[in-house]
């Protein structure tokens, strides 16, 4: 949809780099590919890339005053709030979000970031005082990367994009290869050596050789003296003010799985905008899913009378080579997902045949805390709660790993650096004084899955739809909805005795009531028999490949008995799929980042 990149560096006249320039925006490609838009001198590049429905327009501006540059901004993502703050700032209506953002630096500085509603990534250089500042979405949903290198510095919003330059090596040491199969990192840490994010809720100030980071949102402990009948007045409020500012005045388009989460949104979405919106689920082609998603979309559709599309999905797409690679390359990190990644990056292409932007239901298992009801009396978080899932399959290093060779494991340490990720994230969680034990669990739960455990879910589905081509929104995403619910106890979130009950209740005049009683389950899985059958197929080429740069991480005799025996593929359901899917990203991963391991 619409990436930025830049590079300062004093020492350099990036006059003379041109190639390494367009090189820099060339490797955008694959989160947005239509025209740059560049703006250079001799220290600094900084350039903005955009499909050309890209919703907010062009994404770079430059300030000059008596013919000098003041300053320069990119903006990637989108903000909700460009009118309001153009009319604070006295820029006039229509202006562009690039523009509304640099006129808010001069008046505010790097403070500007707590002014900026909705996701977004940017980038601003203060020609005055030879300062680059990045800032990112309270959340983090926006990609943003940066490295130093030599004498400056360099941003992307792609992964790959940023370790391309000549100037950087793709390195992977013990501690990163730790992150990369645990699938944990620290906020602002990646798992390449010298390469950083920006942290969520963040801007970071890179002056000379200094480096500041200043964390402008982050959730807060607070007492909660709502009622049940107030809270719920209050959550509605909230999120009805994140539908409307995420939709503002176009018609709504909304992801329907035909579960709770974005049912509730449909209706939520119609109501709102006294129009039908557009609906899409997704379908497969010869009917193997094991997710019964269409009869409950059916009955959504037909509640609301949404102008509905079916979208097709068939199993051999979900193995094409071109696919796999576009996949792979929409997203900063290999992972264990699988079809769970491959199917929506489908879905969202075809979805972008019909729209510019969608509204998804991702974030309210975690802003409606549906693991509060795995808390029980005198039960302590031991790990990360999706990691204690995977122990039950015997992962001990998380989803996804049981192919990796047990000795590696234990050499980089994998099972003590997942600890140590955990106790950290632990000491982190806000905590008021006194505090009841179950609801000190519960604000456990819900800021480690807020700050870690979101990396994993709506990044993925961002990245992915962006590369589609589509501008996905997040109305549970929003930062006033997660710091409300952060502080409601965990009885009131579980007042009837079933998993978000706050958004049961409030979905009951949303949904039709088959939804209301639907059982939750994994979304979007297919069961058809040429996937797995591909997948083995997969393996057992990789394995075949004495240049695969991951069979030194893997069990290899694990490995031979899945390829020989695909039917192994199915134990746990779809999780029995996920070490095979991770072995083979992996791989994929390390080849095209070219990463040189130091182990």
């Amino acid at each position: 949809m619409a990436a930025i990149t830049g590079w300062t560096d004093p020492a350099r006249d990036l006059r003379e780099a041109d190639a390494t320039v367009a090189q820099l925006i060339a490797a955008l490609t694959p989160r947005a590919r239509g025209a740059a838009s560049l703006w250079s001198d001799r220290e600094t590049m900084l350039a903005h890339r955009a499909d050309p429905t890209c919703p907010q327009g062009t994404g770079l501006a430059e300030l000059r005053d008596n013919g000098r540059t003041i300053a320069v901004a990119v903006l990637d993502g989108y903000l909700q709030n460009t009118e309001e703050l153009a009319g604070v700032l006295g820029v006039g209506r229509g202006a562009a979000p690039a523009d509304v953002l640099l006129h808010g630096y001069l008046a505010w500085g790097p403070a500007v970031a707590e002014r900026l509603e909705g996701n977004f990534a940017f980038a601003v250089w203060d020609a005055r005082a030879r300062r680059l500042v990045l800032g990112r979405d309270r959340i983090g949903i926006t990609p943003l990367h940066y490295a130093r290198a030599g004498d400056g510095t360099l941003f992307s919003s792609d992964l790959a994009a940023l370790v391309d330059h000549p100037m950087l090596r793709a390195e992977m040491d013990k501690e990163g290869l730790c992150a990369l199969i645990t699938q944990i990192r620290p906020p602002g840490r990646s798992a390449l050596r010298g390469v950083r994010e920006v942290p969520a809720g963040c801007v970071v100030v890179l002056s000379g050789a200094n480096e500041e980071v200043r964390r402008y949102w982050t959730l807060e402990a607070r007492p909660h003296e709502d009622d049940l009948d107030v809270t719920l007045t209050r959550v509605r409020e909230l999120v009805e003010d994140a539908i409307t500012r995420d939709v503002r005045g176009a018609h709504p388009a909304v992801l329907l799985s035909g579960g709770l989460d974005s049912s509730a949104l449909t209706g939520w979405a119609t109501k709102l905008t006294a129009q039908p919106p557009l609906t899409f689920t997704v379908a497969f082609g010869d009917g193997a899913s094991a997710v019964p998603d269409r009869p409950y979309s059916q009955d959504v559709a037909r509640m609301w009378r949404t102008d509905h599309r079916e979208i097709l999905v068939r199993p051999q797409e979900l193995s094409d080579p071109v696919v796999l690679a576009a996949v792979l390359a929409a997203k900063d990190y290999p992972s264990p997902f699988g079809d769970k990644n491959i199917t929506p990056f489908l879905f969202s292409r075809r979805v972008a045949e019909h729209t510019e932007v969608a509204l998804s239901g991702e974030a309210a298992d975690t802003v409606f805390g549906s693991l509060g009801g795995q808390i029980k009396t005198g039960y302590e978080l031991s790990t990360f709660p999706w990691v204690e899932k995977a122990w039950k399959w015997g992962a001990r290093s998380g989803l996804g790993t049981r192919l990796f060779d047990p000795k590696l494991l234990a050499e980089i340490g994998a099972e003590s650096y997942l600890d140590l990720r955990f106790r950290e994230a632990l000491d982190e969680v806000p905590h008021l004084p006194g505090d009841p034990q179950r609801n000190r669990l519960g604000r456990q739960y819900d800021y480690l899955t807020v700050t870690r455990m979101l990396d994993q879910a709506i990044n993925h589905s961002e990245r992915l739809a962006a590369a589609a081509g589509l501008q996905l929104r997040y109305p549970f995403s929003d930062h006033r909805l997660f710091s409300y619910l952060y502080n409601v106890p965990v009885e009131m979130k579980w007042y009837d005795g079933r998993g978000k009950s706050l958004l049961r209740t409030l979905a009951k005049t949303l949904v039709p009531e088959s939804v209301l009683t639907r059982p939750k389950v994994p979304y979007p899985i297919t069961y058809a028999p040429q996937y797995k059958a591909a997948l083995a197929a997969r393996l057992r080429g990789l394995l075949d490949d004495s240049d695969a740069p991951v069979l030194p991480l893997l069990d290899i005799a694990a490995a031979h008995r899945i390829a020989a025996d695909p039917d192994l593929l199915d134990r746990g359901g779809w999780f029995g799929r996920a070490d095979v899917e991770f072995a083979l990203n992996l791989d994929a991963w390390l080849r095209r980042l070219r990463v040189h391991l130091h182990l």
